[in-house]
């Protein structure tokens, strides 16, 4: 039995030029992306966990928070609720090991608590799965990376939030879970092209994501092509016994139960 190749296998095979949609209608219709980040816009998340990917992630998160507190350091102190002072005078070693064994319960707006850090959470959370992780990895995950920003940059200028140890992940991942992820399903699921405003919807959702993404094309990270066999996902994830990933040591007759198709992965 041949298995009925996707809509794009051919294009990729003749040597077309990859775009970031080079998954889903996008690509056929020869779209110009809004972002050329090489980000996935079109697929379900990974079906399995990407360790280096999220290693990966990991890193540039590290790295783009670098940048966020060099801006928030030039925002007034009024907003922030830094002290620069001993950021000016040059004593940061000091100042970060006090405010990193002195967790506080801070004295930031609702706004920031409440909303900025919880979505920032939601955005970690979503990454996580986007990567493989589990609901509660993803939460873990998102727990994370919160404990990274907090005792890393940002304790340079004030003490550590217990607030934002807690309520940005857990805020955080509900909000990822109910909100989110139903929205990011419904938008893959459109048929056709994706708008701008849906990409401009999955982008706040991952946005590290998508930078990552921009910063693996710029860095030259090597291109990952997976090939395996599966059936559409809604009939794949609801056939019984089917987890759309065969052991190397299944038959061919085991390999041909359930629902049948190739999906391609192009990751660059």
């Amino acid at each position: 039995m041949t298995s009925p190749s996707p809509p794009n296998a051919s294009a990729t095979a003749a040597g077309s030029p990859a775009t970031p949609d080079s998954i889903g209608v996008d690509a056929i219709e020869g779209e110009k992306p809004w972002y050329a980040s090489g980000y996935r816009w079109r697929g379900p998340p990974a079906a399995e966990i990407d360790s280096q990917g999220l290693k990966r992630d990991t890193a540039y998160f590290l790295g783009f928070q670098v940048v966020i507190v060099g801006a928030l350091y030039l925002m007034p102190e009024s907003s922030t609720n830094w002290d620069k002072g001993d950021l000016q005078n040059g004593e940061l070693l000091d100042q970060w090991w006090d405010n990193v064994t002195n967790p506080q319960w801070d004295s930031d707006s609702l706004m920031l608590n409440y909303v900025a850090h919880p979505y920032w959470g939601a955005t970690y959370y979503v990454r996580g799965r986007e990567r493989g992780l589990g609901r509660d990895q993803a939460f873990l995950y998102s727990a994370l990376l919160s404990a990274l920003y907090e005792y890393t940059l940002e304790a340079f200028a004030e003490p550590v939030s217990i607030q934002d140890l807690i309520f940005t992940p857990v805020l955080g991942s509900l909000v990822g879970q109910y909100w989110f992820e139903p929205v990011r399903e419904r938008i893959r699921a459109k048929p056709g092209v994706l708008s701008r405003s849906d990409k401009t919807v999955l982008f706040l959702t991952d946005p590290l994501g998508v930078l990552g993404s921009w910063a693996d094309r710029k860095l030259g990270v090597t291109s990952r092509i997976s090939v395996q066999p599966i059936g559409p996902a809604s009939a794949c994830r609801g056939y019984p016994g089917w987890d759309c990933r065969p052991s190397p040591g299944d038959t061919v007759a085991a390999r041909t139960l359930g629902p049948w198709g190739i999906h391609v992965e192009l990751a660059w």
